[in-house]
């Protein structure tokens, strides 16, 4: 396993994934806590002010515990549209990580997310990682068509695996598994 930076870097064609900051607070709060549409399937709380995103306290808590949390940037203007995180990291059992990821509603459909997915399948797989992990709640097609764009295998379902917005949701998993180990 390579060591924990979180100063690591990933661009894309047309991305910039960076470790979250403070100064993304604002876009962050626009584009995914205070959207509840974004929230429908994000597992986040929705935020009727900014003040109440508690967004150095989730940047601390990932770094301490060795998780990347990026910011998706667009290269041009420099926006940050969104996010991408590494939601496990591998331990002496279980070589694997899940990934989970939102983008601001009005950048849906762009193919921004796929393009930060596939990248960070890489960056996940450079760490040594056996396998990634992504998952779904049934009926965000949105998010099934990402996660099968880059190549992820259906693993299977999980009956009311989630409890989420006051009802339990099945949820489809994905994997891949590293062929450059």
């Amino acid at each position: 396993m390579m060591k924990f930076d979180p100063n690591i870097v990933i661009e894309t064609d047309r991305l910039v994934l960076r470790y979250m900051r403070s100064s993304d607070r604002h876009d962050i709060f626009i584009n995914i806590n205070n959207d509840k549409e974004v929230l429908k399937y994000f597992l986040d709380k929705y935020l009727e002010d900014e003040s109440e995103l508690l967004l150095d306290k989730r940047i601390n808590f990932c770094i301490e515990n060795k998780r990347y949390l990026f910011s998706i940037e667009l290269k041009d203007t420099h926006e940050v549209i969104g996010m991408i995180l590494q939601c496990s990291v591998p331990d002496q059992y279980f070589n694997n990580s899940e990934i989970g990821y939102a983008i601001g509603r009005k950048h849906w459909n762009k193919g921004y997310v796929t393009e930060a997915m596939k990248a960070m399948i890489k960056f996940v797989f450079s760490l040594g990682v056996n396998k990634v992990i992504a998952s779904h709640i049934v009926g965000n097609n949105a998010s099934k068509r990402v996660i099968e764009k880059c190549g992820m295998i259906y693993e299977g379902r999980r009956k009311e695996d989630l409890y989420y917005h006051e009802q339990y949701h099945d949820v489809d998993y994905y994997y891949l598994l590293n062929e450059d180990k």
